[in-house]
């Protein structure tokens, strides 16, 4: 996750951004179809539901010290999803009269996420935090496979990235927020025996 804000005061503006990273776990609920096409390929689609754990992702935005009313505070902030709704396209081959199936997928998911960021006055010492909850659209492009003896199990590995932003104005500022989330994602799935 990088965060950066910029800050806009007094006809100047400054910019600052840091990066974090950690481990997080979710859960995921999906349901979808595959239909055969010609040569063992197959197309299909599927509608899944997300919910992901408490762990925050967090890192410290560091100061601008240009002396001017649109410096840049040094502060804390944080990040992390909560529970989403999305989709997926898949587009694969079967192997082994089906037993197998390997295939690549790409999808687009809605996420509430809850982003934090705080700036600490340098000349008074007290601190400010600002708190939202936003839905972003992170998409996602990744491989898997799928055997199916008796149980069916399903192994992927995903890239995902996101760019969520906004502006808040107050009386004489003008700050702009903005998180650029992106991470490697690994799920193992179970279905029911067919």
């Amino acid at each position: 996750m990088e965060h950066s804000k910029r800050v806009a005061a007094g006809g100047g503006s400054s910019e600052s951004a840091t990066a974090s990273s950690a481990l997080t776990l979710g859960a995921s609920a999906s349901v979808g179809v595959r239909t055969p096409l010609a040569s063992g390929l197959f197309v299909g689609g599927e509608l899944e539901g997300v919910y992901a754990g408490r762990r925050p992702i967090r890192g410290t935005i560091q100061p601008t010290a240009s002396g001017e009313p649109h410096d840049v505070w040094p502060g804390e902030w944080d990040f992390r999803d909560r529970f989403g709704v999305g989709g997926n396209v898949l587009l694969g081959i079967e192997i082994r009269a089906g037993e197998v199936q390997g295939y690549v997928f790409g999808g687009i998911r809605r996420i509430w996420s809850e982003f934090a960021t705080s700036g600490v006055d340098p000349e008074t010492g007290e601190t400010g935090e600002r708190r939202e909850q936003r839905g972003r659209w992170p998409s996602t492009l990744g491989v898997g496979f799928t055997l199916r003896r008796g149980w069916v199990v399903d192994v992927r590995i995903g890239y995902s990235r996101s760019l969520t932003e906004w502006t808040v104005a107050i009386p004489g500022i003008l700050l702009d927020y903005g998180y650029a989330a992106s991470g490697v994602t690994i799920s193992a799935g179970i279905g029911l025996p067919r």
